[in-house]
């Protein structure tokens, strides 16, 4: 575990050193932030959720480990936490989707501009349809490009259930963005091929 910088410092942390514990937390507290924000679509909430995820954190340090990294173990954390406060709010969150898959031109005209916006906000209301893990499992594989046995550790589940998660939730977020657009959605075409590869 102490060969990496992730594990020499989780030692210190689990010896009482609070300065390697705070270097814990700021070399992976930004893609807890990311995860938590595309999930719940507020920044006050996610900045809730990487504290108390954190916290939790510190409470289990002495059964962390870094092999595999501890980012999966926070990130299925912050996940866990994320679907609760989704759940209490009883409202579907926005997702805070940037560019799906597009890649603007170098100066957009501000009639291309706008096409964007407009389209950026159909599939953010798509994406709110979707079940919470399965959103969380279609962000975190196209938007984060996060592999399968990753998604799988996050969500506690089998590369199967994975790998199920993410097809459902593709197949049913095109479905929505077709009936609402008239066209396929403009991410993933080249990934999703290769996961339709992958799953056969």
């Amino acid at each position: 575990m102490a060969n990496t910088e992730e594990g020499r410092l989780l030692t210190r942390a689990q010896r009482g050193d609070l300065v390697a514990y705070e270097e814990l937390v700021r070399m992976h507290q930004l893609r807890v932030f990311a995860h938590c924000y595309r999930l719940v679509g507020n920044a006050a909430e996610a900045e809730d959720l990487v504290s108390e995820t954190f916290l939790r954190a510190f409470q289990h340090l002495q059964s962390l480990r870094a092999d595999p990294s501890i980012i999966h173990w926070l990130l299925r954390v912050a996940n866990n936490l994320g679907i609760s406060v989704i759940r209490k709010r009883g409202t579907q969150p926005m997702v805070d989707l940037e560019e799906v898959g597009e890649r603007p031109s170098e100066t957009p005209t501000p009639e291309e501009e706008l096409l964007r916006s407009a389209r950026r906000d159909v599939v953010r209301a798509c994406l709110d349809q979707l079940p919470v893990k399965e959103r969380a499992a279609v962000l975190m594989f196209y938007l984060e490009e996060r592999p399968l046995e990753e998604i799988a550790k996050v969500l506690g589940c089998g590369l199967a259930g994975a790998k199920s998660r993410v097809h459902r939730a593709r197949h049913k977020l095109r479905a929505l963005v077709m009936a609402e657009l008239g066209e396929d959605l403009p991410f993933g075409q080249e990934k999703g091929a290769d996961y339709e590869d992958a799953t056969n």
